[in-house]
């Protein structure tokens, strides 16, 4: 098998597109990070017509008891009466 330019240009890219993929994310971005935009909490979300009626925008404890309200009412055992209150008339 013959060695021509070609196959020394096309392994010599594969080899840097390999080794490319793996340099750290800390190295390639001067040692900073992850330099996206920084997340904001849920809870401080501006409300809307599809926000929970009892959320109050920007307070945190507000946030959190209607997510407990609201899980809650997704709790089938909740939902249900008690075994010995259901009739059994068929």
């Amino acid at each position: 098998m013959k060695v021509t330019n070609t196959m020394v240009v096309a392994f010599s890219v594969g080899l840097l597109a390999l080794t490319a993929g793996c340099s750290k994310l800390e190295q390639a971005n001067g040692g900073k990070g992850y330099a996206g935009k920084a997340d904001t909490p849920a809870y401080s979300g501006n409300g809307g017509k599809f926000s929970a009626n009892d959320f109050t925008p920007g307070d945190k404890t507000s946030w959190q008891e209607a997510l407990t309200n609201r899980s809650k009412g997704q709790n089938e055992y909740n939902r249900t009466p008690p075994r010995d209150t259901v009739s059994n008339d068929k």
